[in-house]
């Protein structure tokens, strides 16, 4: 016997809960004649996130790679003693990851008297709280559909093993909203450069997040956030 409200059997009710949800959508949707242009999403991307000095030597191994890689030959790059005092424990990790892989590249080091000199340039980026992402395509369709199995399942307890089918798709549903890890508001910008005399030779720019409690780490005395270039 199927349920009934107000005279109403349940099954039109759910058809037409459909039919309003598919109907909801932004008033200017279709409208050529807008009076401004709607904001759009970029495509999902994923950005990784440094959480480990092991993750620290990995990037600067890598921009050892491309930078070395940039050059016909093994490039010959000036690099001068980092300074303890002032700089933030990764600008001081980088520094020496990354005087590593150039070696491990095949370039030549030279403490002074040589043209090419490598910079990097660090910037965090604090960005207020992120909302969370759109719900996936079917939440909707598969939540009205679990309510109208629970509510068969409640009307028919002869088949109470009805109500596993919902459990399954809410247990799908938590584990698919849940197999990143949480999007952090802390980024760090980090640019690697060679200048030979006025020439810029070699950029390349990567970003990354952070957990905000590590901020300190990237930040040198937490002063400021934007740091100058540093010829290593």
């Amino acid at each position: 016997m199927p349920c009934i409200f107000n005279g109403v059997p349940s099954r039109v009710l759910v058809l037409v809960g459909l039919l309003a949800v598919g109907g909801c959508q932004h008033f200017a949707q279709g409208n050529r004649t807008a009076d401004y242009p709607i904001s759009k999403q970029f495509p999902q991307i994923y950005q990784q996130q440094l959480q480990a000095s092991a993750h620290w030597q990995l990037i600067a191994h890598n921009e050892a790679q491309l930078l070395v890689t940039r050059f016909e030959d093994a490039p010959s790059l000036q690099l001068t003693p980092v300074q303890s005092n002032g700089n933030s424990a990764f600008h001081r990790a980088y520094h020496d990851f990354l005087a590593e892989g150039l070696l491990n590249e095949g370039a030549l080091l030279y403490e002074a008297g040589e043209d090419a000199k490598v910079e990097f340039n660090i910037e965090v980026l604090d960005f207020s709280t992120r909302s969370q992402l759109n719900l996936p395509p079917g939440f909707i369709s598969s939540t009205v559909l679990s309510a109208y199995i629970i509510g068969h399942a409640v009307e028919a307890w002869s088949n109470p093993a009805a109500l596993l089918i919902p459990a399954a798709i809410g247990a799908d549903f938590y584990q698919y909203m849940n197999a990143d890890s949480a999007t952090p508001n802390t980024e760090i910008i980090l640019t690697t450069r060679v200048r030979q005399d006025a020439r810029l030779v070699y950029s390349h720019s990567s970003i990354y997040y952070l957990r905000t409690a590590d901020t300190g780490l990237y930040e040198g005395g937490g002063a400021i956030k934007v740091r100058g270039p540093v010829v290593l």
